[in-house]
């Protein structure tokens, strides 16, 4: 894989513009497996999908006005932190890198839900799958892929056992949160931190098992 995430750094360079023109269906035809693709990576490939997340946070902050994936907010050592915690996905159109999310896998709910969390969950103490850094290329949103991404997700948890999908939007970003709702996941608190840096947002959780 190492070649595919130095090329695609190589095209992407540090404006995150480079494929703000080319579109899905563009990418799809000239890609030689003519599919997505979805691939865990390790951490030393991090840095690669770090650039969505910072094409993204810039895409949210002159959109909405939104900072929390903005640097120095979600830095490139924090994430290769995450990832030795969590799984880390890429999703590819031929060598051309599209999407990513990280996804953790617990028996338990997380630290963060715990100390910030007013949750009431629809199923608890069970296996759960927790939904991180869901980031699609700001020229690559609006073609499905999103919702391609949470499919595999969904499929992913039910083949390992998890009986749930759970994740967090931020409360001021009224597309996501209705795009989470639409894909059946149901509202159950919210995380309230009353810091700068992170805005307060809206946990959701999708039963894939019931019991």
């Amino acid at each position: 894989l190492g070649s595919m995430w130095k090329s695609y750094a190589e095209r992407l360079g540090s404006h995150f513009d480079v494929r703000q023109n080319v579109s899905l269906e563009e990418l799809l035809m000239i890609s030689n497996s003519k599919q997505l693709c979805l691939q865990r990576i390790s951490i030393a490939e991090v840095p690669s999908l770090h650039q969505i997340l910072v094409a993204c946070g810039l895409d949210m902050k002159n959109r909405l006005g939104l900072s929390h994936w903005m640097p120095p907010n979600y830095p490139l050592e924090q994430m290769r932190n995450d990832a030795m915690e969590q799984e880390v996905y890429a999703v590819t159109v031929g060598d051309n890198l599209v999407a990513t999310f990280m996804l953790e896998m617990k028996t338990t709910v997380p630290s963060s839900y715990i100390k910030y969390g007013n949750i009431v969950w629809q199923v608890s103490d069970v296996p759960a799958v927790y939904v991180h850094k869901l980031a699609v290329l700001p020229s690559m949103q609006g073609k499905g892929l999103g919702t391609w991404c949470m499919q595999s997700i969904e499929k992913l948890a039910i083949e390992r056992g998890y009986y749930a999908v759970r994740l967090d939007g931020v409360k001021t970003h009224p597309k996501l949160l209705s795009f989470y709702k639409n894909r059946g996941y149901q509202q159950v608190g919210e995380l309230i931190y009353n810091l700068d840096v992170w805005v307060d947002a809206i946990v959701f959780e999708k039963v894939l098992v019931f019991l």
